[in-house]
């Protein structure tokens, strides 16, 4: 859930009731406009994602409670008069869900509202939901639970398909466009350049694509997810870290025939990331210029490219016995291997500078990361990952603290960018 924040952001001259739209006290109301044929009573309301283009849109996405029930319901405020266009084309297609309206307009916000299944682009997200759908691999006639685990409006929804027990038996990634069908190959061409007795490494298989569903089918991995263990057991995360190590050195050995190069940190896209936090948040403006500019100076040529994963995290890692499963590889690309470590990193600096960890807490958790890389490929060069963690700070933190209104980064903001800085004159180790 996404709390409010008290980080004031400057006004958005072509979104000008962004602020209503990011705060779910205010939007109970307007959300209450939804049902079918009356009014609804909100019971409560929840901000969870936001995707926000500075002067251009507004995704947001709720959950929402009414009559005992939870809704997911996605969000766009569009630029100028573009909202009553969207909402007309999806009327056709719309279907109500329970007492709600599968799609509502909110011509005051400049907003439209579809509530899931219904989704502006993904057509086909009802008919994966649907229990007539088959499952691959799951014999016909099991019961079988559809539950939505993982929502970019427009874009993908990741559905888990579980039994009455609970336990997961495959995900399906249901796309907008064809991006599945590219996933399946992506998942097809490392699983096949994946040893499955590598002691370090493992990957979910691919086990169908549905082209008329435009949906991935994924095996489920049973194991326990990184993310969750961070915050309740400092011992065991250290050890996930030294596994996690490993099996993005071991991943590093891999290709994907055609992946494309990786550009998030080209001059163009810091260039593109520092306006983005310049015109939002004025009072760093100086700072994040003068970084950019920094960091395009000294930019580290690249010693050879490797197999990227592409979003390197702890959400996207679990832990099965002294092996670690790497999910979501759908952002494979080639480029320098600092590219994914200073992800890694990014991610501990953060938390060390929002409070959340001590500095000698992040010291050994580098330590332990880089004990485990090292034990199956030999680490970059020192300016490499350097200059890829003082990047990531800035794109894949400073930037989307502001794209993501993440409360917490907005608050730090100016400390995030001072410390991208510091980062290219100092070893990762003893920042």
């Amino acid at each position: 859930m996404i709390a409010p924040t008290s980080t004031a952001l400057a006004p958005d001259q072509a979104l000008p009731h962004r602020d209503i739209l990011l705060d779910a006290a205010s939007m109970r109301p307007v959300l209450s406009r939804l049902g079918a044929a009356a009014l609804v009573r909100i019971d409560s309301c929840s901000l969870i994602r936001v995707n926000y283009q500075v002067g251009r849109s507004l995704r947001a996405q709720f959950r929402i409670e009414t009559d005992g029930a939870f809704y997911t319901v996605a969000a766009r405020m569009f630029r100028g008069a573009k909202s009553l266009d969207a909402y007309q084309r999806s009327l056709g297609s719309a279907r109500n869900v329970g007492p709600l309206s599968g799609v509502a307009l909110a011509d005051d916000l400049g907003s439209v509202f579809w509530v899931v299944p219904n989704d502006r682009k993904i057509h086909t997200l009802a008919a994966v939901l649907d229990p007539a759908t088959p499952v691959p691999g799951v014999e016909t006639g099991r019961e079988i639970r559809r539950r939505l685990v993982a929502y970019a409006p427009e874009k993908s929804a990741t559905l888990v398909c579980e039994g009455v027990d609970g336990i997961p038996l495959a995900y399906a990634k249901v796309a907008a466009a064809q991006q599945a069908s590219r996933d399946y190959d992506t998942y097809a061409s490392l699983h096949a350049r994946l040893d499955p007795r590598d002691p370090r490494l493992r990957l979910p298989c691919a086990l169908e694509y549905s082209a008329a569903h435009r949906t991935l089918w994924l095996e489920a991995v049973h194991g326990r997810r990184m993310a969750e263990t961070a915050a309740d057991d400092e011992i065991v995360e250290i050890a996930d870290l030294e596994r996690f190590g490993a099996a993005v050195a071991a991943f590093h050995r891999l290709s994907v025939p055609h992946a494309p190069p990786l550009d998030r940190f080209s001059p163009a896209h810091l260039r593109d990331d520092a306006a983005i936090i310049r015109t939002i948040r004025p009072d760093v403006s100086n700072a994040v210029e003068h970084l950019a500019a920094r960091l395009i100076a000294a930019a580290v040529p690249d010693a050879g490219a490797v197999c990227l994963h592409g979003d390197l995290h702890p959400k996207n890692a679990i832990v099965c016995g002294d092996r670690v499963t790497l999910i979501d590889v759908e952002d494979v690309a080639l480029g320098a291997a600092a590219a994914d470590i200073g992800s890694l990193l990014a991610s501990l600096v953060y938390r060390r500078e929002t409070g959340r960890l001590s500095r000698e807490a992040y010291r050994v958790r580098v330590q332990a990361f880089f004990g485990g890389y090292e034990a199956v490929r030999r680490l970059p060069a020192t300016s490499s990952i350097q200059w890829h963690t003082a990047a990531a700070l800035l794109v894949e933190r400073a930037t989307r603290a502001v794209t993501r209104i993440r409360p917490l980064g907005l608050e730090h903001l100016p400390a995030l960018l001072s410390t991208s800085e510091r980062l290219l004159d100092f070893p990762v180790e003893i920042q």
